[in-house]
């Protein structure tokens, strides 16, 4: 068990693993070549240890030079990498200061400035990087572009792991600066935190969570702006992965009631699959823009291949393709392809579980699919 005070010394030398994300994307990329540790500690001209601990994360890819890793980068890419693999590895490194960070850390005070949780808002792909020691799925990015079997042989890890004491130091650290960094400019720093806080196990956290999400709701309904409603979402999605549907509910047919939070919702899905090209520093873009700037087809994608009534998100993943459809009603004519996987997705969807309000979405996105 563990509360927000903690009990975990701070440390800031505690022996963890600095580059755990993008080492073990490194051992992906020399296994997607065919080549032995060796047989690439003699391309690279490096010993055998720094090609390993780069690998287990002991030795950051980071500690090199740039020239350097533009060098590896090169010659690895001439040798038949994918290219792609090294725009996944920019992130894989982002993913592995937030881990770093937290983990050094623990359950020390801290202050909000300059926290890597702080400096933009995260889209997917750096999200599915951060959470890929805690939930051993493949990032989406990677898929086609890497084979974790291909070359596999005997017990060996399919994703990167993290050990027992840097998770918890991980959460601990998480779970503190959610507590406790409640100013306005944390905003940010605390919702991306307690995003994170839903792929922790342990029930303090998930009681802690429903507090959370009692006391932001308390707050949307006096205040009724983007940014309460805002956190009332981080809570309630949080809570949906341990299983409790109820606060999400809530939360879409309460919080998304409007056309500022309807606006404020599709402008952060389209960030957060990649569809706006801008980068934020701040919450404050999800009530700023139109949604109708955004072409929508890419967060049309997205949301059809969630169409499953299994997920816990299913009820925002429908109302959040209602709202699409709504903004722009010739997004679904764009992608005739994606429009097919929609219906089909539809013809599949057991509905007995839904709200009827979800029931009715459900029927009302057939028909604009049926007119698209």
């Amino acid at each position: 068990m563990r509360s927000p005070t903690g009990t975990l010394q701070p440390s800031n030398s505690f022996p963890h693993r600095r580059g755990l994300t993008s080492g073990y994307l490194m051992k992906l990329i020399r296994e997607s070549l065919r080549m032995t540790q060796f047989q690439l500690s003699e391309l690279l001209d490096v010993d055998v240890a720094t090609i390993q601990g780069w690998e287990t994360g002991r030795r950051p890819v980071t500690s090199m030079r740039v020239a350097d890793l533009a060098y590896l980068r090169a010659k690895l890419i001439h040798r038949g990498a994918n290219p792609k693999l090294f725009e996944v590895l920019r992130d894989a490194v982002d993913a592995d200061l937030v881990l770093d960070y937290a983990i050094k850390r623990g359950s020390a005070k801290v202050d909000g400035t300059g926290h890597p949780l702080a400096a933009v808002v995260h889209r997917r792909d750096l999200t599915n990087l951060i959470t890929w020691p805690l939930t051993g799925s493949l990032p989406s990015q990677l898929a086609g572009l890497v084979d974790i079997d291909a070359t596999r042989r005997g017990p060996s890890s399919r994703h990167p792991e993290l050990g027992a004491d840097e998770r918890q130091r991980l959460f601990s650290h998480l779970l503190k600066i959610a507590d406790e960094r409640r100013r306005a400019d944390d905003a940010l720093l605390r919702r991306q935190a307690i995003y994170l806080l839903a792929f922790d196990s342990e029930p303090t956290t998930a009681g802690w969570l429903v507090d959370e999400h009692r006391a932001a709701l308390n707050r949307a309904r006096s205040r009724n702006d983007v940014p309460a409603w805002v956190a009332v979402r981080s809570a309630s999605v949080a809570l949906a992965r341990y299983g409790f549907q109820e606060p999400l509910i809530d939360f879409v047919a309460t919080g998304l009631s409007d056309d500022e939070q309807a606006i404020a919702n599709l402008n952060y899905w389209a960030y957060w699959v990649g569809e706006a090209s801008d980068t934020y520093t701040d919450d404050s873009f999800m009530a700023a823009n139109d949604p109708r700037h955004a072409a929508g087809t890419r967060l049309f994608r997205h949301l059809v291949d969630r169409l499953d009534n299994a997920s816990e998100q299913a009820e925002l993943y429908i109302h959040t393709l209602w709202q699409l459809l709504l903004a722009r009603p010739n997004v679904a004519a764009g992608d005739p392809s994606a429009r097919m996987a929609a219906q089909r997705k539809i013809q599949m969807l057991d509905t007995a579980g839904l709200t009827a309000s979800a029931r009715q979405k459900v029927s009302d996105v057939t028909y604009g699919l049926r007119l698209s």
